[in-house]
């Protein structure tokens, strides 16, 4: 049975609720911040909790629906010019292959583009595009395309 994560958020929900009732009934010399916090807290520990406990799909990071249940792929794209956005690179991309996603990476701290990232594609011809788009030059710079390594634990 799958639960959502809005399911999820309620029955914690009554859970603050029930907290508050407890803590404020009971004749405990707490002041109502206290009270309203420690309901607060133990929601956000229950939802969660319960999200996974229910496996709600909402929840689960890292999966990705693609029209028809068709399978993806992921591949690297290195040396892209840091001027290049997410749609252009799609776009570029897209006459050689069905792409799903892009994702660019940035530097954390000045938020501009590292030159990579990644693309994800339907796994239809994957290799022929890989063999394709390596070492075209897209907007001057030589691109550097390969199936991309899976993010270890």
């Amino acid at each position: 049975m799958k639960v959502g994560f809005i399911q999820c958020a309620v029955i914690s929900a009554v859970f603050a609720v029930a907290g508050y009732l407890v803590f404020s009934s009971a004749n405990m010399e707490t002041s109502l911040p206290i009270t309203v916090a420690v309901s607060l807290l133990l929601s956000g520990i229950v939802t969660p909790w319960l999200a996974s406990l229910f496996g709600s799909s909402e929840v689960k990071q890292g999966s990705v629906s693609t029209e028809e249940g068709r399978e993806t792929a992921t591949l690297y794209v290195g040396n892209l010019p840091y001027k290049a956005n997410e749609d252009a690179v799609k776009e570029y991309f897209r006459s050689y292959i069905d792409v799903q996603s892009v994702r660019l990476m940035k530097d954390r701290r000045t938020g501009k583009r590292k030159g990579y990232g990644f693309i994800e594609v339907l796994t239809q011809d994957v290799d022929q595009a890989i063999n394709e788009l390596n070492d075209k030059v897209f907007l001057e710079r030589t691109l550097k395309v390969r199936h991309a390594k899976e993010k270890s634990e």
